[in-house]
Formats: structure tokens, C-alpha cells, sequence
């Protein structure tokens, strides 16, 4: 949605609790969706629901057997 404020590289970083070094290299290798603006190479933005994207994707379920009903 064109209406939310896009984040900077520091500002994705702290939400993400990792380094802005680790977003470059999320974005480098394309794992999380960003946009270039500007010239040259640009400034690197984040869309705030591209941090929610990335984490859906990211998670990992547990091995952990879910509870089940005793056996009647």
C-alpha cells in the first residue's frame, strides 16, 4: 500500500533486532523486499509489511508433537 512510510536500512534493522549490516545482505540477496530511490545506486527503503513478510517466511515450526486427545 502506497500509504505507509517507508523504513530505513537502521530502522528495519531495530524491528528486525540485527545489525543494518544484515539487512544490506538481507536485501542483497533478495530475502527481504525493498526499493531503491535516488541516484546512483540509491537509498535502500523497506516497506514497513515487508518486515512481516520476511518473518512469516522465516519461521520455523517446532518438531515438538502438538497434545493430543487420550485415546478412548
Amino acid at each position: 500500500v502506497m500509504n505507509q512510510v517507508p523504513l530505513t536500512v537502521r530502522e528495519a534493522a531495530t524491528r528486525l533486532c540485527l545489525s543494518a549490516a544484515s539487512v544490506y545482505a538481507l536485501c542483497a540477496a533478495r530475502k527481504l523486499r525493498h526499493r531503491r530511490v535516488g541516484v546512483g545506486r540509491g537509498k535502500i527503503v523497506i516497506p514497513p509489511d515487508a518486515i512481516d513478510e520476511y518473518l512469516a517466511r522465516s519461521t520455523v515450526d517446532s518438531m515438538e508433537a502438538a497434545p493430543r486427545a487420550a485415546d478412548s
